[in-house]
């Protein structure tokens, strides 16, 4: 449920700076009777009452310890005070029993602490009494000792008639005499007990142990002398107070050593709301008030005031905005404020047609635009002087460098005044209502319309629209200099327009920023932006940090109601949108009054780096907190509370996570956006989680506090180190125990592969043995008698030419048993090459004589066949290659050439193209080769022989020219044309590689 939210009206028009906040059992507390107030370690309020302690945490969060029932005998709590250490806070019940609120958690101490007070207690074991607070809740009771603890680690026991100080060991010493009426005017303060009387004097008592009369100073001497009042002492915060004629005054210490008072409240009755208790935080400028029987009370100062006429005038909405020279404030409605806020009436107030704008016209008096004319008004607005007729329903004034006034209309019209004339001229017409002017250069304005924004020449009239702002409502225009510009809009948020360049800037979390209305610029280097949402303030700093690197968004404060708006509600709309006073306080016009406010005296509150885990709940069950919480295998539902104390506007915690699980992943932050700060998980994986949450401390965009936070998930077994550790070593294994499988698979297939390697081997030494035999046989068996018969045909030869008797048959013959011969010796050459590659050397070869010998070899051959055999090879053309390979190749492309050439003419011829080989060509003028066959033999794949054509087949021989040439390293080539001869190309090298 919404507090209630109290306010308070002194008079018309004066803003009380006051607002009032009140929390009852119908707002989260346990009941309604507070009786102290105090703050831990942490910055966290603790409330003590009747249903045990209450720890607030600044935003209407309330928490309670019912787990402290089952341990105390009552829960009912009587006292709360600061302990002798700095950092403890103890709340007491009505039976004697200590909880220690410490770390923002409530909890009862195994031993009772030592200290003075404890000491006390064992020396009076007999009911001692205690004064822990003012008014003290037993101002009937007069115990014979009381003992008052000094706000240090002292303390003092008062009786009827004297008072003594209190050593460690809780005996009293050093008494004095000292007698009174009630040991309750007394209270501890900065080791000294002060006792109050009726009047603002008061009684010191120090370390000394004199007794020094004092009086008190501050702002309570405003009031009469002998004004009642009552004194407030707080002993959790070690704080005084006092209360008189409804003001409530803070009493601290000055330098003289006096109490100096400070008004912090007016006009707020602690009688009427039964307030026993007080609290100041005083950073925070709030005050917190306990109630006997209506809750908790939390006032804070109004940073911001708003000026209105109350019930006077119907309307409470503002937007125009005019100093006037006299130091008045005058506003559409027709009413002035002094500097001191106090409205002033005058008869046009009364006016009943519109005012849409208002300009210190060049006559000095006050131009008021209305619907079809401007009225004229003195300043001090007791009256109209005169009208002027307008021809396009005014809607914005402006007054350049020049003295020029600009006129925006309700259709687009831009007019200006000729005073000579006395006229309104219209200079351009722009789409859409014309709703801000300003300054763009000697010679331009910028012209705001409802649907974009223009820059208008002055001088030659022509325009030029903006197109990023083309659609736009523009709703302000402030000129910093004639270089850049801040424009709001209405629904597209602020821009910067800097040197032709737009830079649009990001919304804030709730997109308020939306509809943005006006910006002022403060000395600090701030902005601030109305809008109809609430107030901003971003630093302008980071705003032009964006528009360089997207990356470095800005932070935006926000301001509502709670910092004193009557409404959140600000108007635009108006020219000008908002002022800044001749004081430097700035004054917004909104749908209730007008907003002021001092900007540089605006405090902004952010959260303490205090972050505590608050509660765990498993699956709806709360689990105790630990440093690192154990989470079940199994679970549903995992939520995490975090807690902070923070008294702010919570739209500016921005409180963010990350889950780590070891794995880094940078920039990964999470908002925690619901009002209750919990975070909640359905999955986790097992193992060591780090919950990291980061909360904003300042304004600047990388300022964070941090806390951590760790959960452990139990594995399941198969998440577990061991199971892995298993797992891995029998992964390994298995690994293991393939390869050595495979391995063994591998050897087995080598040894198998081995074995046939060396039987293939062996066949082919058999083989190569068998050939080698058979080249032999041949050589012995073939070639030796073959030889012997060339050699006795060619002696029957040379008798038969001798005796003048040598038939043709005996000539033919001889030929070709020559030849038979030749080609046997060949074959036995071409064998042994192809056995042992290894003795195929090459050396330089005379071409020309490995040429001729072949022709010689073939000379009778090709003449039985009416060839001729041409040799055009230079005697002198060395090659490197092999002879008798080459020889073979010469041999086997002659006898084909004479085999398929009958009367033809057969010819060898060389090429040095390029110079580093030689082109061995072999022509023929026989029948020539099909294209087919041709191919076949060009063709670098081609292992099998030549196909035949016509019944001619051109034989195994040129297949072997084909290898042999590749064995001396020589592209050979076939150009053939059926009927026409046939050329076979060699390239051979000229040197060695």
């Amino acid at each position: 449920m919404t507090a209630i939210l109290t306010s308070f009206q002194l008079a018309v028009g004066c803003d009380v700076p006051f607002l009032v906040t009140q929390y009852t059992d119908e707002h989260g507390l346990p009941q309604n009777s507070i009786k102290g107030i105090g703050q831990d370690n942490l910055g966290f309020v603790w409330l003590i009452s009747e249903k045990g302690p209450v720890r607030y945490d600044g935003q209407g969060q309330f928490k309670t310890f019912d787990d402290l029932s089952g341990v105390l005998k009552t829960i009912r709590m009587s006292a709360l005070y600061s302990g002798e250490r700095p950092d403890e806070l103890w709340a007491k019940s009505e039976y004697g029993e200590l909880v220690l609120l410490k770390n923002g958690n409530a909890q009862v101490p195994q031993k009772t602490p030592y200290g003075i007070a404890s000491n006390f207690a064992l020396y009076y074991p007999e009911n001692p009494h205690y004064n822990l607070s003012l008014p003290s809740p037993y101002q009937t009771d007069i115990p014979s000792h009381v003992f008052v603890p000094d706000g240090l680690e002292g303390g003092f026991i008062v009786s009827r008639d004297s008072i003594s100080r209190i050593g460690e060991d809780g005996k009293p010493s050093n008494a004095v005499y000292f007698p009174n009426a009630s040991p309750w005017d007394f209270a501890g303060y900065q080791g000294k007990l002060i006792y109050f009387g009726k009047t603002l004097d008061y009684v010191e008592i120090g370390s000394d142990f004199q007794l020094k009369k004092k009086k008190i100073s501050g702002d309570i001497l405003q009031l009469p002398h002998h004004t009642r009042f009552s004194i407030y002492w707080n002993t959790a915060s070690n704080q005084l107070f006092i209360y008189a004629a409804s003001n409530l005054y803070h009493l601290a210490e000055i330098e003289d050593g006096k109490l100096h008072s400070t008004l912090l409240l007016t006009g707020f009755d602690f009688v009427k709301n039964d307030i026993i208790t007080a609290c100041y935080l005083e950073s925070q400028e709030q005050l917190l008030l306990g109630s006997a029987t209506k809750g908790l009370f939390v006032i804070k100062r109004k940073h911001f005031r708003s000026l209105g006429v109350g019930d006077q005038y119907s309307s409470s909405v503002y937007y125009n905005q005019t100093h006037l020279p006299n130091g008045l404030l005058a506003t559409d409605h027709g009413v002035t404020f002094d500097q001191s806020g106090h409205p002033n009436f005058s008869s046009i107030s009364q006016l009943d047609n519109p005012k849409y704008g208002q300009i210190l016209g060049p006559d000095g008096n006050l131009w008021v635009l209305q619907s079809k004319r401007l009225l004229i008004i003195t300043t001090d607005l007791k009256r109209v002087i005169g009208t002027k007729p307008f021809p396009a329903l005014p809607r914005v004034a402006f007054k350049d460098d020049s003295s020029n006034y600009w006129f925006g209309g309700e259709k687009g019209a831009l007019l200006r005044y000729d005073a000579d004339a006395d006229t309104f001229r219209t200079e351009a017409s722009f789409p859409g209502m014309v709703t801000y002017l300003e300054r763009k250069s000697d010679s331009a304005l910028l012209v705001g319309t409802k649907e974009g924004l223009f820059v208008f020449n002055t001088i030659n009239g022509s325009q030029q629209e903006i197109l990023l702002f083309k659609g736009k409502q523009i709703r302000s225009i402030r000129n910093e200099s004639d270089h850049r510009y801040w424009i709001t809009t209405y629904q597209y948020g602020f821009f910067l327009y800097e040197n032709g360049e737009v830079t649009d800037f990001p919304l804030d979390q709730n997109n308020y920023l939306k509809a943005s209305h006006c910006t002022l610029e403060d000395q600090n280097g701030f902005l601030w932006i109305s809008t109809n949402k609430g107030l901003f303030k971003v630093s302008k700093q980071q705003l032009l940090n964006y528009r360089s690197d997207h990356r470095q968004e800005p932070f935006y404060f926000y301001y509502d109601k709670q910092w004193g708006f009557e409404t959140n509600e600000f108007n635009g709309g108006c020219e000008p949108c908002a002022i800044r006073l001749p004081n430097g306080h700035f004054s917004f016009p909104s749908l209730n009054g007008l907003v002021q406010f001092n900007p540089l005296a605006i405090k902004d509150g952010f959260p303490t780096d205090a972050i505590i885990l608050d509660q765990v709940t498993l699956n709806g069950k709360s689990l105790p907190i630990r440093d690192t919480l154990q989470i079940p295998r199994h679970f549903t539902r995992l939520d995490l509370k975090i807690a902070l104390p923070f008294y702010g506007n919570p739209h500016n915690i921005q409180i963010e996570y990350r889950l780590d699980n070891g794995a880094v992943i940078p920039n990964e932050w999470l908002p925690i956006s619901n009002s209750e700060n919990t975070l909640s998980f359905n999955e986790l994986a097992a193992g060591n989680h780090e919950i990291r949450i980061r909360m904003r401390k300042d304004i600047s965009p990388t300022a964070f506090h941090y806390a951590t936070f760790h959960l452990y998930k139990t594995p399941f077994f198969h998440e577990t180190g061991w199971f892995t550790a298993i797992l891995c070593l029998f992964i390994g294994v298995l690994i293991w125990l393939i390869s050595y499988v495979r391995t063994q698979f591998v050897l087995n297939q080598n040894r198998r592969l081995t074995q046939k390697v060396n039987e293939r081997t062996a066949d082919l030494k058999r083989q190569y043995d068998w050939q080698l035999r058979l080249s032999a046989s041949i050589t012995h068996d073939i070639r030796t008698p073959l030889n012997y018969v060339v050699k006795a045909l060619q002696r029957m030869k040379q008798t038969a030419k001798t005796q003048d008797f040598l038939p043709d048959e005996m000539e033919q013959i001889y030929r070709s048993t020559e030849h038979i011969y030749h080609y046997s010796n060949n074959l036995t050459r071409l064998a042994k090459v192809s056995l042992t590659k290894e003795w195929l050397t090459f050396s330089d070869v005379c071409l020309h004589s490995v040429t001729q010998n072949q022709i010689n070899t073939f000379t009778s051959l090709a003449t039985s066949r009416g060839n001729v055999i041409n040799n055009y090879i230079p005697v002198g053309t060395i090659v490197y290659s092999h002879a008798d390979v080459l020889s073979i190749i010469l041999h086997n492309v002659l006898d084909n050439a004479i085999k398929f050439t009958e009367h033809g003419e057969i010819t060898l011829s060389v090429e040095n193209e390029p110079a580093s080989l030689v082109m061995l060509r072999i022509t023929d003028t026989g029948v020539g080769l099909h294209p087919e066959q041709t191919e076949s033999y060009n063709d670098a794949g081609a292992t099998t022989p030549i196909a035949a054509r016509n019944g001619r087949h051109p034989g195994l021989g040129l297949l072997l020219v084909k290898d042999m040439a590749r064995l001396i390293q020589a592209d050979s080539t076939m150009d053939s044309v059926p009927g026409h001869g046939t050329t076979v190309t060699f390239a051979l090298h000229r040197y060695g590689h």
